[in-house]
């Protein structure tokens, strides 16, 4: 009687063959579903793609690129474009009489890794790698090595490539300066116009970089030790570790290390047996950042680059598409930290843009100032083409707040000619009055951007705190629209100051706006506002 007791119990509690089949058969399906979820999905935009494209069409069009070629009218670049082909007959590193080869590809001050093609003396490669230079002539130089799991990398050979002027080379094979080996390489050099989306992109994060680090500098700044991305990477001391995770590389197997995250770089650093592996990727160069599996059951994250942008620091991964790839598995949480890194791809392009944009608005503001007095032509960058086309606002509504609305004692035309014209000495007395030194006050004149007129005050404004000196710069961009009849004006002002910590990063926007009421007063409303920019903001929210 027990041992049918323990028959049934057994029965009850293990599976029969057919319930064994519906479960393998269940998991094959949703293995096969996501497979194919993988493969067919379409790839989601980046905030990297719109640039990543502009790149390749600049690079790989040379017939197309005319838009971005430079001339008389403005400084230029060159964007050396190095198609990496193939080799043969390389030297045999391994045991077994093959290598697994990469490229180390040199561009000045720039160095870009291929992918490594395994157990291969003539690898083929197929992929490009861009680089911005101001001028020619430059020298390219192309290291190849073998790439080891624990040793360090042994040199199979390097060729330097002279890049003399404008053109293409078209395919060659170049002898490597060792026993044996060549390397096949195209070279294209393109000249382009200093507003070019690439040369533009770099400009905009060298001027953000640099306000960045020019307002942390001042009294108020305690020095602090060297970081991590400073004492193993050697990025500049304004970079922060802004997040870190504990992760894994891909590649023959998983090299353990840290990844670190700032403003400008994804980073990652590994020391298995004493083989230092350094992974250092603009945020700039990033095209996408995926969901990805490392052997089935580990969640990964797969960060792509670019096209041209190559590898940094290690070799990367193919893809069929052209691009390169860096594989990061064993996160402790893959959601938390792919949801971080997108998010500081995207502000990174939020910031650039926003100087980007603010760049465009000097570059209206230096020429509408400079027309009155000067023929010259002030190029405005070809990305900006579009603010010239209409008119431009002066200030920014949306941060506007009314600080007065009452009367005034005299008429609008009054209120102009004796308080704003250029024979009117009152914003001169003023601003002596207030102990401003060094006024200069330009004269009012048209402008195509803005409605009305124009005109610029620049001065040295006291200042009495201890965050920067006694008497500090300052530029006030001035507009005014007098209506035909003479009875509303409109009076606006854009503030900044420049030599106090963070001063570029804020404005002060001001309207006056006066209509006439009868022969003797008018109605007078000012509003006012302070606005700063975007990278400022993620500044801020990091901090707290």
């Amino acid at each position: 009687m027990s041992s049918q007791a323990a028959s049934a119990a057994l029965g009850f509690l293990l599976p029969t063959c057919w319930e064994i089949e519906v479960t393998c058969a269940a998991a094959m399906i949703l293995v096969a579903l996501y497979a194919a979820f993988e493969l067919l999905a379409p790839r989601p935009s980046s905030p990297g793609t719109g640039a990543g494209a502009d790149d390749l069409n600049l690079a790989r069009d040379l017939d197309g690129a005319d838009k971005y070629k430079g001339g008389s009218g403005g400084p230029s670049a060159y964007v050396v474009k190095l198609e990496l082909l193939a080799a043969k007959n390389l030297i045999a590193a391994n045991l077994n009489g093959t290598s697994d080869p990469y490229a180390l590809i040199t561009c000045g001050e720039e160095k870009r890794f291929s992918s490594m093609v395994p157990g291969s003396r003539n690898p083929m490669w197929g992929e490009e790698f861009n680089f911005v230079v101001e001028s020619l002539p430059v020298k390219i130089k192309v290291k190849i090595y073998d790439w080891d799991i624990v040793w360090k990398s042994t040199t199979l050979g390097s060729v330097t490539v002279p890049v003399e002027s404008e053109g293409q080379s078209g395919p060659v094979w170049h002898t490597l300066d060792s026993s044996s080996g060549q390397v096949c390489l195209h070279i294209k050099a393109i000249k382009v116009h200093e507003s070019s989306s690439r040369v533009l992109n770099n400009s905009a994060e060298a001027d953000a970089r640099r306000r960045i680090s020019m307002d942390k500098q001042g009294p108020t700044v305690v020095h602090q030790k060297p970081g991590h991305l400073q004492t193993i990477f050697g990025l500049p001391p304004d970079e922060v570790v802004e997040h870190s995770y504990s992760c894994a590389l891909e590649r023959s197997f998983l090299y353990h290390g840290r990844m670190y995250v700032s403003s400008w770089h994804i980073c990652f650093h590994s020391n298995v047996f004493s083989k230092q592996i350094k992974v250092v990727l603009p945020l700039r160069d990033i095209d996408e950042i995926r969901r990805s599996q490392h052997a089935v059951i580990n969640p990964a994250i797969t960060i792509f680059l670019r096209m041209g942008a190559g590898g940094h620091g290690v070799p990367p991964l193919g893809y069929p598409d052209g691009r390169v790839r860096y594989k990061f598995a064993s996160f402790w949480n893959r959601n938390h930290t792919i949801r971080a890194l997108q998010r500081a791809v995207k502000n990174f392009h939020t910031m650039i843009e926003a100087e980007k944009q603010e760049r465009a608005q000097s570059a209206l503001r230096a020429l509408s100032s400079s027309r009155k007095n000067s023929r010259k032509e002030i190029n405005v960058p070809e990305d900006f083409a579009d603010l010239t086309g209409q008119l431009q606002p002066f200030v920014k509504e949306g941060v506007l707040v009314s600080v007065f609305d009452g009367t005034f004692p005299c008429t609008a035309e009054q209120f102009f000619n004796n308080l704003l014209s250029d024979d009117s000495s009152y914003t001169t007395e003023y601003r002596t009055a207030r102990k401003d030194k060094d006024i200069n006050l330009g004269q009012w004149h048209v402008a195509d951007e803005y409605d009305g007129q124009v005109r610029e005050l620049n001065c040295k404004s006291i200042c009495h705190s201890p965050m920067c000196p006694p008497y500090s710069a300052m530029t006030e961009w001035q507009h005014m629209v007098l209506s035909a009849d003479k009875t509303d004006l409109v009076f606006e002002t854009v503030q900044q100051v420049h030599d106090v910590p963070f001063g570029s990063f804020f404005e002060i926007h001001c309207r006056w706006t006066v209509k006439t009421v009868n022969s003797s007063s008018c109605s007078l409303k000012i509003s006012a506002g302070s606005t700063f920019r975007c990278a400022f903001q993620e500044m801020v929210h990091n901090a707290v």
